[in-house]
């Protein structure tokens, strides 16, 4: 490593304003340290979720370019973090994969971190869902490192359950009739990676459950106009497809 005069005060310094400019949180600051694991050891910077290792590096280069020469970085990520990429993971999957084979590991969720400019929840729902996942996967025990137990429990149980019992995120109308009424290659797509049924599927299995609920009757009632939409969407493409005469 090329000599530097104070390299680790310039170097903790990049860090502090790094983590200015970023607003990273205290348990997610920047910092600079001597990595003793690294052969050869060498300066390192070290952070918590936040931005990627790319932003970093070229956010820290426009600082101090000389202190930075060989300088390593290491993003490592949170809990919350490794469950958000699990919950995306299988939503986010190919329609076609086997539904009951869907599955995410700890190389999948560390893959898609890795895109994330900032691994944070979306929204409360996303919040909501990944702390439960956290809380669920202690029931794990890993020697695979961080995250494995978050992704063993999301591939076993799949996503539905963060979606039921006490304090957990509400449910859309399409939502709670499929989680009710699905079955089959339908009911694996929901519980594993919350796909829901199609409007029409779910307004006919509540038409033909004759002890429906009236909670699950209102549900099949709001999707009406969402029926009505696409019946005449399909009505006009079929129009569509007869000669002015036929009309």
């Amino acid at each position: 490593m090329a000599a530097v005069p104070r390299r680790a005060e310039r170097l903790r310094k990049v860090a502090w304003k790094l983590t200015e400019q970023y607003g990273l949180p205290h348990n997610g600051q920047i910092e600079a340290e001597l990595d003793e694991y690294a052969r050869p050891k060498r300066w390192t910077f070290f952070w918590r979720d936040g931005p990627t290792e790319t932003q970093v590096r070229r956010a820290a280069a426009k600082l101090d370019k000389e202190a930075l020469d060989e300088v390593g970085y290491r993003r490592e990520y949170s809990d919350t973090a490794y469950a958000v990429a699990a919950i995306r993971f299988l939503r986010e999957g190919e329609p076609g994969e086997d539904a009951f084979h869907a599955g995410v590991s700890v190389y999948d969720a560390r893959w898609l971190l890795d895109t994330l400019k900032n691994p944070d929840p979306s929204d409360d729902r996303e919040r909501a869902m990944a702390a439960r996942l956290v809380k669920a996967s202690e029931r794990h025990s890993s020697a695979f490192g961080d995250g494995d137990s978050i992704c063993r429990e999301a591939t076993e149980k799949g996503l539905s359950p963060l979606l039921r019992g006490e304090d957990a995120p509400p449910l859309s109308p399409i939502e709670l009739l499929t989680d009710r009424y699905a079955s089959g290659r339908a009911s694996a797509l929901w519980m594993r990676r919350l796909i829901p049924m199609t409007a029409l599927e779910a307004f006919a299995a509540v038409q033909a459950d004759e002890k429906a609920s009236s909670e699950h009757v209102t549900a099949a009632l709001s999707l009406l106009p969402e029926l009505h939409a696409a019946l005449d969407t399909a009505a006009a493409s079929l129009q569509a497809r007869l000669s002015p005469e036929e009309q």
